[in-house]
């Protein structure tokens, strides 16, 4: 699910938007709809080429491969290529702490995307109702919440069954529990998602 599948399920609950794919009500919506199913049917090279990245950026043998896929539908692709690459560009980067050396590297970038992860859905969930002619949704009553702390909840079982994880320096974590994270957080959310289908308030 990428950012804008995330923004679609969030708006679908709003009484004042028609869910995507619903039936035309009148002639002008019958071009729009006609656009949205050939758009669906014939995937563009872009999103074919992302979708491949996407895979290709997947844990191996750290954590069951069908829940990880699973998991990373919660998070907006933007976060999942922005994190890689910071995680790419710094590098090793330590820093010494009395004691202890701690990877700034990891965990600077971990920090900045745990943050900026529901920032992004709001920010998508509102440019969408913008949009649409309403207004900015700024009251917290009217976010998509649900879609937020999914997002968030997912992406830190992401970073946490990734080979170069933050949580790697830390002497309790291990590859098993990683892969029994990622189980249980998959399922969680799953299990959840049906029962987070109120509207929300216009």
């Amino acid at each position: 699910m990428s950012i804008n599948a995330l923004t679609n399920a969030a708006v679908a609950r709003r009484p004042d938007f028609q869910p995507e794919g619903a039936v035309p009500t009148n002639l002008t919506e019958m071009p729009a709809r006609r656009w949205q199913r050939l758009c669906r049917s014939r995937p563009h090279p872009q999103r074919r080429w992302e979708e491949r990245q996407r895979l290709q950026r997947l844990p191996s043998r750290q954590a069951p491969q069908h829940s990880v896929a699973t998991l990373t539908t919660y998070i907006p692709t933007e976060v999942l290529t922005l994190y890689v690459s910071a995680i790419a560009a710094l590098g090793p980067l330590t820093v010494k702490i009395g004691v202890r050396d701690l990877q700034i590297g990891r965990w600077l970038p971990f920090w900045c995307f745990f943050i900026a992860t529901p920032l992004i859905v709001w920010v998508a969930f509102a440019s969408k109702i913008k949009a649409g002619g309403k207004t900015i949704p700024l009251h917290p009553s009217k976010w998509p919440l649900w879609e937020m702390t999914a997002a968030t909840i997912a992406y830190v079982a992401w970073t946490f069954a990734l080979p170069a994880t933050p949580f790697a320096q830390e002497s309790w974590y291990s590859s098993g529990l990683a892969s029994f994270l990622i189980l249980v957080v998959s399922a969680g959310l799953g299990i959840i998602a049906p029962l987070m289908r109120r509207e929300l308030p216009s």
